[in-house]
């Protein structure tokens, strides 16, 4: 929604292997320890293999490995930020190369519109929401924010969860913005951002504190901070003009679900419990599907 990270002196040498000199069997037990002592100091005086600095640089390389797996850890993180930055570039593209996209290019993309929602068939309006951006700003203050948090939850939960997680609190903050614009705003508002998702997201790693069952007492400093984080960006979605208040609340609200929701063994949460938040999430969806008339 709208809204609002040994390098040496001198040259590796790699000392060349010698055979011991030959000598007279009987004087091999005698004097073998004489032989294997000096065996390092004749080995330094031979000849040497040097590594360049071109070697030494693709061997310090090959330790690192590739981006891809040295990046493996925040992969789903990653991967959500290529696909909001790809989708903002065909939205500037389809605005004429404007930084400012239209309103036009928004509601044809996807963007949540509640008078366009009439059917089954239009239910991707709370998936879509969740890529499009309305400026270049809001764009890069949503990966930033995304970025900050998203590969700390992405390890600590999984990936699979992590990427829930993600869907949950965006889905949830596209139909409490739904459901705000039939009720409170006349339907008429356009909203799009990936902070649904983030404010989930923020509200998710607040919880590790209270949720995590080995890192309580590391997460409950962390999560201090982002009380917080959190507080600030409700404050400024009330304070600045045009933002959807709904959506950001709606997705923490959604983030908190989640992580009553996600099956995290990590997670002090019992089974009973995920299964009655989860059919509560679902029921809540279908009232709003059933009521507003979109499905059945």
């Amino acid at each position: 929604m709208r809204g609002w990270g040994e390098q040496f002196d001198g040259m590796f040498m790699c000392d060349a292997v010698f055979a011991p000199c030959d000598m007279p069997n009987h004087l091999r037990r005698e004097d073998a320890s004489v032989t294997d002592e000096n065996l390092s100091a004749g080995t330094e005086a031979g000849s040497r293999r040097v590594i360049d600095d071109a070697q030494l640089k693709r061997m310090m390389k090959a330790d690192r490995g590739t981006f891809f797996q040295r990046n493996a850890y925040q992969a789903v993180t990653l991967l959500l930020i290529v696909i909001n930055v790809a989708v903002y570039a065909v939205e500037a593209f389809l605005s004429g190369f404007h930084f400012d996209i239209s309103s036009r290019v928004l509601v044809e993309m996807g963007a949540m519109y509640p008078p366009l929602i009439q059917s089954a068939a239009d239910l991707y309006r709370f998936v879509t929401p969740m890529f499009l951006h309305l400026d270049l700003m809001h764009l890069a203050f949503n990966m930033v924010a995304l970025y900050s948090v998203g590969a700390l939850l992405e390890q600590v939960l999984g990936k699979a969860n992590f990427l829930a997680l993600y869907f949950i609190g965006g889905i949830t903050g596209n139909a409490v913005s739904y459901l705000a614009g039939i009720y409170v705003e006349g339907g008429m508002a356009i909203s799009a951002g990936a902070s649904t998702s983030v404010f989930g997201l923020f509200v998710a790693t607040a919880l590790l504190g209270v949720l995590h069952r080995e890192g309580r007492t590391f997460f409950a400093e962390y999560s201090k901070g982002m009380w917080g984080v959190i507080a600030a960006n409700v404050a400024y979605s009330f304070l600045v003009p045009g933002i959807s208040i709904s959506g950001h609340l709606g997705g923490a609200l959604g983030g908190a679900i989640a992580m009553f929701m996600v099956p995290e063994y990590g997670l002090r949460v019992a089974w009973p419990v995920r299964i009655v938040v989860a059919i509560a999430w679902v029921a809540f969806l279908g009232w709003m599907l059933f009521s507003q008339g979109i499905v059945g």
